[in-house]
This record gives structure tokens, sequence and C-alpha cells, in this order.
């Protein structure tokens, strides 16, 4: 009788466990789902811009080169945006460049939403991503003097150095 009593207030507690984590995980899934869908639409924008900065390094006057408040990534200005599930994000790239290191270009790429001004962002960015590319020409020929080709050696190796979310 008394392993019976005790089996059924552990059934019980348990039941009445279940049940209030169920209850509570169905309030709190719509806050999961928003957190989710703005950090797809923020990695998807930042993806979007490491790609494009990769093979079209935007060195050119007021573009990214040493750009302080960053720049456009991609396109001809004056944004990158990009928007997912109601979400409007942009990135904004700064580049430091070297053609004779093996780290050609080191891109730092804020990502925010697009109402957040490109030098609010890069002081605190929703997602932060440091890219090195290497735009030596293939088969381990000397280094370019110059600004690579776009589609010729842009972006002949690639490297993500940190991908940080605030």
């Amino acid at each position: 009788m008394v392993i019976a009593l005790i089996y059924l207030v552990a059934v019980s507690l348990t039941v009445g466990a279940l049940a209030g984590w169920a209850a509570n995980d169905i309030h709190t899934s719509p806050s999961f789902a928003t957190g989710r869908t703005l950090q797809d639409a923020a990695r998807s924008t930042a993806e979007l811009a490491i790609q494009n900065i990769r093979y079209a390094p935007l060195l050119g006057a007021a573009q990214t080169l040493n750009a302080s408040p960053p720049s456009y990534c991609w396109g001809s200005g004056p944004t990158s945006s990009l928007t997912i599930d109601g979400y409007t994000m942009s990135s904004w790239c700064t580049t430091a460049w070297n053609p004779t290191s093996a780290q050609t270009r080191v891109v730092t790429i804020s990502t925010c939403k697009s109402t957040v001004s490109a030098a609010a962002c890069s002081a605190q960015p929703l997602l932060a991503v440091v890219v090195t590319y290497d735009d030596y020409p293939p088969g381990g020929a000397a280094p370019i003097s110059g600004s690579c080709l776009l589609w010729s050696w842009c972006g002949e190796g690639q490297t993500i150095n940190s991908w940080v979310w605030s």
C-alpha cells in the first residue's frame, strides 16, 4: 500500500511537470522562432556579403578600403541590404588591403537591421564577421602588385577568422 501510494505521487508529479513544461513551451515557441528568424536573416546577409566581397573587392574611392564608417559590401551603394522573412538586414564592410601579403585582404563585415546606420552597426553589430582573402594567382605565383580583377584571382583562398553574435 505504501509503495502504491509512493508510485501514485511520483506519477502525479511527473504528469504535472510534463504538463507545465508543455504549456510553457507553447508560450515561448514564438519568441524562439522570432529570434531564430532574425538570426537566419543576419546570417544570410553576412554570407552574401562574404561571397560578393570575395570576388568584387570594392577597393575604389568611397568603397571599403579602410572605410570608417564601413561602406556597402556589394552593388554600387549606398547600402547592401537583404530582406528575409520580414527582416531587412544590412551588411557594412571595411577592408585592410596588403597586396604583397598572403593575407591580401582582411575584411570586417558588420550586419544589423537596416534601420541601424553604418557607424552604429560597426560599433555594435548583431553579427560581426572577419574574413581573410588570398588574392594570389593560382599555382603559388608571386603576389599581384595591384587590385585583383573581378573573377580573375580575387578570393583564391578564403578563411573566416571570426563569427561573433552580439
